[in-house]
């Protein structure tokens, strides 16, 4: 189909698009990133969490023998030892230097007078700014205390921490001996369900926190996940040693972290690669949704205002809380289950200290004795107060866990019933989250046809799995779009199907303006790294020197009009007719899509002369 497209409008585009022919030569990055993975000596990996982070390292010459020999860190905490440490991260007075981050920024902002710390930067768990909302470079975060900083300094100072103590770590373990930049490649991890823009944003912060672009790639959390689980036996719940991994296999990915629930499908092929069958879905319905639902509890019994004072004025207070929490809230079973015995001994009570700062706040904001509140308060006749503890039914406990493993499961019913998903074997649950005995009793409770598979330790296989991923990119082949792609063409005017408003005249003849002329549909899978269809346009003057193609995305699958609703532009490629002395049905341009990792590449070629240019589309605005 050949499609005639109007001259290029002298409109400045507020995305900046790069071309391929320069200095900064976006294609030849994709390139080296590629010979970097396979020419690397060690693949470093990064999992930027809501709630937790943490990172992981392989040598190439171990990969090769044992793919699961992986290096990660136990992160101390008060009491406790994790894996990955909290996403909190302090930053002095000045707004620039960094102090410390997980554990070591929660101690030293606990150690914080009330008047110290309203000058101190203290975040934790912002990686969710970056979810369901359109993103500019200029975009802020708010710390504890309600001050700003741009979110592009708070990222890259924690993922330059991350790269450091892991740097660190890598080299005690060569007697002496340095890795250069050039011998490591490294993995980001990204939610799947995170559009184009949040995965760019990480990219860029990431290099800003000295990560050079061309030894980094960005991995999806859930496909991270798919590729290491493949490595480890799986067990069935009762009949010992299973694999839903063997070639036509199909098996669901839930990804249940503490900001987002990632779902996807996929499938083994018959050359061992993956394909995605359904494009990633989910929302943020992680375990901070939990972490919610006891705050609003608190707020229930003290009143919101106090609540709120205290979270702003004791917010160090308000975290050793919340930490307290998080211990108690993993102990919480389903209640067939035996197992909610808390350290006291007691099966059906769970004890939370409340500081004595959210008391002297009620008190001040009321005027009336702390255990009033309590004795009179929405859920006086299930709570009670003894000391300094707060004594909680473990039935209250449980009804914390409601809302989100609601909206999970309600998910995971609603894929269930498409007819790409119905031929799962599986359901993979990893991520922090996943871990929850809570949760893993409802998807067996709603899934009962489907074996549901937790890997051990499955907080950690994403961060694992992104190892494996950057020793070996290409065993993801295929994914499924998640939006329409296409360009902004004119066609011949029809009144019978045209929006009156969109009709043009050029050289005597009617047009219809902004036509979106789809290149890749909504849920059409696509191959990496491969050109997707090709499409051919005509100039619309005899005299038109270029022709510049605006790109668009789409929310539905089939938009009429690049104005539509849903429809943003992503850029302009723009090409130049070399030739104008042959006939305007000659000139022909073609135009195709090709998507390498979390990127797109437009390219558009003169069919005559086989000239072409290229651009990746820059999808983060600049203000």
């Amino acid at each position: 189909m050949v499609l005639q497209y109007q001259s290029i409008y002298m409109v400045k585009s507020v995305y900046s698009i790069k071309s391929v022919y320069n200095d900064n030569d976006t294609r030849f990055t994709i390139y080296l990133r590629r010979m970097a993975s396979q020419t690397h000596l060690i693949v470093a990996a990064i999992d930027f969490g809501t709630s937790y982070s943490g990172w992981a390292f392989s040598f190439k010459h171990e990969f090769e023998t044992d793919p699961k020999k992986i290096c990660t860190k136990n992160c101390v905490g008060p009491g406790m030892m994790t894996p990955k440490a909290p996403t909190t991260v302090l930053i002095k007075p000045d707004g620039m230097t960094f102090h410390s981050f997980g554990y070591d920024a929660e101690s030293k902002y606990e150690e914080l007078s009330p008047e110290e710390a309203k000058q101190w930067y203290y975040f934790k768990r912002f990686k969710m700014t970056l979810h369901g909302k359109k993103l500019d470079r200029s975009l802020s975060l708010t710390d504890a205390t309600g001050k700003h900083l741009p979110a592009r300094v708070v990222f890259s100072l924690a993922i330059r921490y991350l790269r450091e103590d892991m740097l660190i770590n890598i080299n005690d373990r060569l007697a002496g001996g340095r890795m250069r930049d050039e011998e490591i490649f490294w993995v980001l991890t990204v939610p799947a369900i995170w559009d184009d823009g949040a995965k760019q944003f990480m990219r860029e912060v990431a290099v800003k926190a000295g990560i050079q672009d061309k030894h980094l790639t960005i991995a999806l959390e859930p496909e991270a996940a798919s590729i290491f689980c493949r490595l480890i036996p799986i067990q069935k719940r009762s009949e010992g040693e299973m694999s839903p991994f063997r070639p036509g296999s199909k098996y669901m990915i839930l990804d249940a972290g503490g900001g987002t629930v990632d779902v996807t499908v996929h499938k083994v092929r018959s050359d061992g690669k993956l394909k995605e069958l359904y494009r990633a879905t989910g929302g943020g319905w992680g375990g901070t949704k939990v972490d919610e639902a006891f705050d609003q509890f608190i707020a229930d019994l003290v009143g919101h205002s106090v609540f709120e004072r205290f979270c702003r004025e004791c917010s160090s207070d308000h975290l050793v809380m919340l930490r307290e929490f998080e211990v108690k809230k993993r102990k919480i079973v389903p209640e067939h289950t035996d197992g909610n015995q808390d350290q006291e001994g007691d099966t059906t009570t769970v004890y939370i200290r409340l500081p004595m700062s959210l008391r002297d706040i009620y008190e001040e904001e009321t005027g009336d004795v702390f255990r009033k509140a309590i004795k009179q308060g929405q859920h006086a006749e299930e709570v009670s107060l003894t000391g300094e503890k707060l004594m909680i039914p473990v039935s209250i406990m449980r009804s914390f866990f409601v809302s989100a493993i609601l909206s999970i499961t309600s998910h995971v019913k609603d894929l269930m019933k498409d007819d790409k998903v119905k031929a799962i074997s599986a359901i993979l649950m990893v991520g922090g989250f996943s871990e929850s005995k809570m949760l893993q009793d409802a998807i067996r409770t709603n899934c009962p046809k489907v074996d549901i598979v937790i890997p051990p330790d499955a907080g950690l296989v994403v961060l694992k799995g992104a190892v494996v991923f950057g020793h070996n990119a290409n065993i993801m082949a295929q994914r499924v779009c998640k939006y329409t792609y296409g360009v902004s063409a004119c066609v011949k005017f029809d009144p019978a199907k045209h929006d009156q408003g969109k009709k043009i005249i050029r050289n005597g003849k009617l047009y219809c303006d902004d036509i979106f002329h789809q290149h890749v549909e909504m849920g059409q899978t696509v191959t990496l790294n491969e050109v997707q269809s090709e499409e051919d346009y005509l100039p619309l003057e005899e005299d038109q020197e270029e022709i510049g193609f605006d790109i668009y995305a789409a929310t539905e699958k089939f938009p009429t009009y690049v104005t539509d609703e849903g429809c943003v532009k992503l850029g302009t490629v723009t090409i130049k007719i070399h030739d104008r002395s042959v006939p305007l049905k000659q000139r022909n341009v073609s135009v195709s899509m090709t998507f390498s990792g979390t990127e797109i590449e437009v390219s558009a070629k003169d069919v005559l002369t086989g000239q072409s240019t290229s651009v990746f589309v820059d999808f983060l605005e600049t203000k």
